[in-house]
């Protein structure tokens, strides 16, 4: 790994512990603030998928209805593959106690993290997030 690819993967771990950071405090301006307009996210709950800032703005309701200010939304792992304009970001998070509807979830969940991620005009923003749990039987 180059020292350019390793300073792009350590500043792209820092906008994603800062918009962690921003769920944990309900700072929804914060939570937004790296997101490019026309982002998409797949997420655990419906719809489908959420096409825009506005759409990924209106996800926020339902998440803080459950997960309360100061609750854990941590990463477990994370790793990052960055390249000159465009990377990625796999992650293992935990949530949790209460965050979730399920009972099953009352002492918390953890959960899948994918980010996709482009430069625009020198700086990292998230143009794609999909968050995912493995299916149970």
């Amino acid at each position: 790994m180059s020292q350019q690819e390793n300073a792009e993967g350590t500043q792209i771990k820092a906008i994603l512990e800062d918009w962690a950071d921003a769920v944990r405090r309900h700072d929804l301006p914060a939570i937004l603030a790296r997101h490019e307009q026309d982002m998409v996210m797949f997420d655990l709950p419906p719809p489908l998928q959420c096409r825009g800032i506005e759409a990924y703005k209106a996800t926020w309701d339902l998440f803080f209805r459950y997960h309360k200010p100061g609750a854990a939304f941590d990463f477990r792992e994370l790793a990052v593959t960055a390249g000159v304009d465009v990377a990625f970001a796999v992650a293992i998070m935990w949530c949790g106690p209460d965050s979730s509807s399920n009972p099953k979830d009352k002492e918390g969940f953890l959960f899948r993290l994918t980010v996709g991620l482009r430069k625009v005009d020198g700086e990292w923003r998230i143009t794609h997030e999909h968050h995912s749990e493995p299916a149970k039987d």
